[in-house]
């Protein structure tokens, strides 16, 4: 399957469904014509997204043309022209299977020899999910081997997601280790996905958006404190790659397209067979970067100078109101930029948190961001220092509900309203925290469409105040939850459950008087 050539995606496009290929795909997004890939699973959606992107920019910028809004025969020739450039005279390199392992086949770099492809090459995998970046240990959420061994489709999404996704991951075949990519902090990090949505709904609009935005970049990447080069490699999968050593940033473009591992696809007896191999090193050599190599969708914590890595507790609403803001620990990504045109639109955020050998979920957020909040966020001044002040205290007051009023208030519930609870009692602290679950889950969905209507009200307070009382009942629902359902003798059962209420109304009187007084709550 030759992706330049031969009708490889499925597409619903806006006058109905189709195959396509490559090119033809990338003429319809310019288009406006793509409504959706039905065979591309959502946590492959931006490592797709992010290679289209950089494989346009880099055609563009080496025939000298801004606009990516251009035909599949533009396409073609140009994706040809940037092969030939990076020495393959052929469509191997585009081609999903090629049996000579010595040559160059989509995202998979050939063997140096077929002796050492031989020797050190395994069968790994004969299904695409079964090779993708999702370690799904317990076969639990996603179901493994579900895809069709000979579904080329699926087969290449899962090679661009894994090849440009993921992080260190064991011993590997033949030797050497299951090396990760470089564009995370780490071997055991994560590349987040952080940008600005025109729109919701299109991805065509985002792509279109990006690839201009990663041209008008593009010099500033060539620039002091990055090492790379005009005429740098782009596509790293075409030279032969021994696992022993590694491309040096100089010798790259910026919108070099990253491969981790040493794979190949061969076709069995009666299915694709992906065949695998260790190595001693990452591709490219730039791990003493912490990931902080200039791509555009991923924020930078400034304290370590790298990467940001997401933590197993996700996306949460102070880690994304810091990446909004962009003050304190982290500076935003380029493409969280909005065009210079008037509207509303979104920032999108998204990333598959890993562990060593694990994933600790896949996470999304897309926060709408109102044409007014969009005018102070992007800004300066005093409106954007009050915006960004009353989001601090909007967090505060949540964490000061949970932790001073809602968990005080469970653990005496568990403990049988004692005269004074005991916080380190481990079976009573995992039960208080699986209690505390649903205040979480209903607050935080809330937490920035409030943040963009303080802008309305002008004083501090009263802007806090229906915030408060938003928390205040999600905080109640939660206890009075866990009052049905406390493991407990009868005989303490009221006694808990008095004592329980008024440790939690008497924290909020404590806490939050000004707005207690309006409210009228009684213990």
């Amino acid at each position: 399957m030759n992706l330049l050539v031969d009708p490889v995606f499925h597409i619903h496009t806006s006058t109905g469904r189709g195959r396509y290929s490559l090119p033809e795909l990338m003429a319809l997004l310019g288009e406006d014509r793509v409504e959706s890939l039905p065979g591309l699973q959502r946590h492959q959606e931006d490592a797709f997204h992010i290679f289209l992107c950089y494989l346009a920019g880099a055609v563009l910028s080496r025939i000298g043309v801004a606009d990516p809004k251009q035909d599949s025969d533009f396409w073609r020739d140009g994706i040809r022209q940037l092969t030939r450039q990076e020495g393959c005279a052929d469509d191997s390199a585009w081609t999903l299977v090629v049996d000579d392992p010595t040559k160059p086949a989509f995202m998979q770099p050939p063997a140096p020899s077929r002796e050492i492809f031989q020797r050190d090459y395994k069968v790994d995998s004969t299904s695409p999910d079964s090779f993708d970046v999702l370690q799904t240990a317990k076969n639990h959420d996603i179901k493994k081997s579900r895809s069709v061994g000979s579904d080329l489709e699926a087969w290449l999404f899962t090679i661009v997601s894994k090849q440009t996704m993921t992080g260190l991951l064991g011993k590997g075949n033949g030797g050497g280790m299951n090396r990760g990519i470089v564009r995370m902090n780490s071997g055991y990090g994560s590349r987040p996905c952080v940008s600005w949505l025109p729109s919701h709904r299109s991805s065509n609009e985002r792509w279109r958006r990006d690839v201009r935005h990663l041209l008008r970049i593009r010099e500033q990447l060539l620039s002091p404190p990055y090492q790379y080069s005009t005429e740098g490699t782009v596509l790293v999968w075409i030279a032969p790659w021994d696992g022993g050593t590694s491309l040096s940033l100089p010798t790259l473009d910026p919108f070099f397209i990253e491969v981790a591992r040493r794979v190949r696809l061969r076709q069995g007896q009666d299915r694709l067979e992906m065949f695998t191999s260790g190595s001693a090193v990452t591709r490219i050599a730039a791990e003493e970067l912490k990931g902080n190599l200039g791509d555009p969708w991923i924020p930078i914590n400034q304290k370590t100078n790298g990467a940001l890595t997401v933590p197993a507790t996700g996306l949460t609403p102070q880690l994304l109101r810091d990446l909004i803001f962009g003050d304190g620990d982290f500076a935003p990504a380029a493409m969280q930029e909005p065009p210079h045109i008037a509207g509303s639109g979104w920032i999108s955020a998204s990333v598959l948190v890993r562990g060593q050998g694990t994933t600790d979920g896949f996470h999304e957020v897309a926060i709408r961001i109102p044409e007014r909040a969009r005018s102070v966020l992007f800004g300066c001044g005093v409106h954007r220092d009050r915006l960004s002040k009353l989001s601090k205290l909007g967090l505060d007051v949540a964490s000061t509900i949970n932790y001073k009023a809602l968990r005080p208030a469970l653990f005496s519930l568990m403990e049988g309203g004692p005269e004074s609870i005991i916080l380190d009692k481990t079976e009573v602290a995992k039960w208080v925290d699986n209690a505390t679950k649903p205040f979480g889950l209903n607050w935080k969905p809330h937490y920035f469409d409030w943040l963009w209507s303080t802008m309305e009200i002008p004083d501090d307070d009263d802007a806090l105040r229906p915030w408060f009382e938003r928390l205040r009942k999600f905080a109640h629902d939660t206890l009075n939850r866990a009052m049905e359902r406390v493991p407990m003798r009868s005989g303490r059962s009221y006694r808990a459950k008095t004592k329980a209420q008024g440790l939690f109304i008497g924290s909020l009187y404590k806490n939050f008087p000004q707005y207690m007084e309006v409210t009228h709550d009684q213990p």
